[in-house]
């Protein structure tokens, strides 16, 4: 038999060095670590969103309860000498635990409250007004020129029910989110 003859290994044969590899690694590292604050930014923008949709919600439903009232209902009148009735309400996140610092979710004191003591943080404040109108005020298209509270109630024939939801964390430029429904109700 003939001994056999092994060729010789080209160097473009041999695989990857390990420097190589460490550059191939070290580039993806590079980009991993670029696309961190992309992940960190939309888990923040989703709690966000969250806080922002458990608000409208409950603010929608202020609205629908107010709706649902007899047009004389007591949360729906307007005091003698006033032009308006305003109700403030605040959204807390649930207390921390002290020994965590985690947040309870479902614990009794998250939710909508005329008082934020004893709760956790106040993500939003929510605030309900009703103004009341007669009908002659729309001879001119808007609704400029609210009725006392002490006017008769056979004169009183339209209320503007506005719930204002506003995030109290304001920006740089002294901004924060806000929401405002408005609705017309008619006697």
């Amino acid at each position: 038999m003939r001994p056999r003859r092994h060729r010789p290994v080209r160097r473009g044969e041999a695989g990857f060095s390990i420097i190589e590899a460490l550059i191939a690694a070290a580039i993806l590292l590079i980009i991993a670590l670029g696309l961190l604050p992309v992940f960190s930014r939309s888990i923040n923008d989703n709690v966000t969103g969250n806080d922002a949709t458990q608000a409208t919600n409950g603010s929608r439903t202020e609205l629908e309860e107010l709706l649902q009232m007899p047009f004389n209902n007591q949360r729906m009148v307007v005091a003698a000498g006033q032009t308006k009735t305003e109700t403030k309400d605040l959204y807390t996140r649930a207390k921390a635990d002290p020994s965590t610092g985690a947040y309870e979710i479902g614990d009794a004191t998250e939710g909508w409250a005329t008082d934020a003591t004893g709760r956790g943080p106040v993500l939003w404040n929510r605030t309900a007004t009703v103004q009341q109108y007669g009908i002659t005020d729309l001879n001119d298209g808007k609704l400029d020129t609210p009725l006392d509270g002490s006017t008769q109630a056979n004169f009183v024939h339209l209320k503007q029910i506005q719930v204002l939801i506003e995030n109290p964390k304001k920006d740089l430029f002294g901004n924060g989110q806000g929401i405002t429904l408005t609705v017309i109700k008619a006697f």
